[in-house]
């Protein structure tokens, strides 16, 4: 398994387990909005589907995998700029996508 792929399983499962717990951790000011919670949810969810096609199809996925993750860091990060009451929450996840990505593109690929 790619740690990459580790830590999609990983991030997702909190998304979806703990959102509040979550955002509490990273003291978004948003963490007492339900809509957060639903997009924090949403993400977990997308994460655990990454990881379980990782898991089912291997490096095939690791591209695309890098791309997905680089979209969903920019995104988050114009999010940040015009949603000021988000910002913390936004460039946390864009943080993070953009970690998983980097572990991708340091993964060595499979022989």
């Amino acid at each position: 398994m790619r740690p990459a792929t580790a830590a999609r399983l990983v991030l997702g499962g909190l998304c979806l387990a703990a959102p509040g717990r979550l955002l509490d951790a990273i003291g978004a000011p948003d963490r007492g909005d339900p809509r957060t919670w639903i997009i924090v949810r949403v993400l977990g969810g997308r994460l655990l589907a990454q990881g379980v096609a990782d898991l089912a199809l291997g490096a095939r996925t690791r591209v695309p995998d890098i791309v997905i993750d680089a979209t969903h860091a920019a995104t988050m990060v114009a999010a940040a700029a015009r949603r000021p009451d988000h910002r913390r929450s936004a460039m946390v996840s864009a943080a993070l996508a953009t970690g998983t990505a980097g572990l991708d593109l340091v993964a060595q690929p499979a022989p």
